[in-house]
């Protein structure tokens, strides 16, 4: 019996690279199998809660809530510190 859990990674389009190198990273959220674990003579269907149903739940709020947090954080600083971004943008329109 094997299950899955939730990951992020760094996507592969960083579409706000090109135009500004910051550094933070777009994250994506992907996903991995677990290795079979054995459960030997245990009960079968805590084993199936278990690998079935709290570990793709608990990894995906976890490692969400990250990609979440730092996909915000890589957009507030495209947005504050390049001159594409819109508060940058905005805020040079009003300076001048």
């Amino acid at each position: 019996m094997s299950g899955c859990a939730f990951v992020p990674e760094l996507s592969e389009d960083q579409e706000y690279f090109q135009d500004c190198k910051t550094r933070t990273k777009n994250l994506t959220l992907t996903t991995t199998k677990l290795r079979s674990n054995n459960c030997g003579n245990s009960d079968w269907k805590a084993c199936l809660l278990m690998q079935g149903v709290l570990i793709p739940a608990g990894s995906m709020i976890v490692s969400g809530s990250l990609v979440l947090v730092g996909n915000t954080i890589h957009w507030l600083e495209y947005h504050t510190s390049c001159e594409k971004g819109a508060v940058l943008k905005n805020y040079n329109k009003l300076k001048s």
